[in-house]
C-alpha cells in the first residue's frame, strides 16, 4: 500500500521560510494490516518497500502553496497506486498496489 508522508527539509541557512519534504511510501502488509506507519522516510526504516521523493516544498500559510499542492499530487498518484489492478506475468506475479 502505498501512502503520503512528509518531514521537515534540511535546507541551507540561507533559505528564508519553513521547508518540508514530501514522499510516496509504500509499506509493507503487516504495517497495512496493524496501521502502523513508518518513522522516516526512507527504506531503511522498518515497514518502508520503496520511496519515491517529490521533492521539498515551502510550508506557506494557505491552501495554495506549495507544500499543499504537492500533498494533494501524491494523495493523487497514491489513490491511483493502490486502486490499480495486479499485474500478472507468466509464472510470476508482481502488484502495483493494493494491501492484501
Amino acid at each position: 500500500m502505498w501512502i503520503v508522508m512528509t518531514s521537515a527539509a534540511a535546507m541551507p541557512r540561507s533559505c528564508w521560510g519553513r521547508y518540508r519534504r514530501v514522499a510516496l511510501v509504500r509499506i509493507n502488509q503487516e504495517f497495512t494490516a496493524k496501521g502502523l506507519i513508518p518513522k522516516m522516510i526512507s527504506t531503511r526504516a522498518k515497514g518502508v518497500l520503496d520511496v519515491h521523493s517529490l521533492g521539498r516544498h515551502h510550508a506557506g500559510s494557505t491552501a495554495r502553496c506549495a507544500l499543499a499542492r504537492a500533498v494533494a499530487r501524491a494523495e493523487e498518484m497514491a489513490r491511483a497506486a493502490n486502486s490499480a489492478a495486479p499485474i500478472e506475468f507468466p509464472g510470476l506475479r508482481v502488484t502495483w498496489g493494493g494491501s492484501a
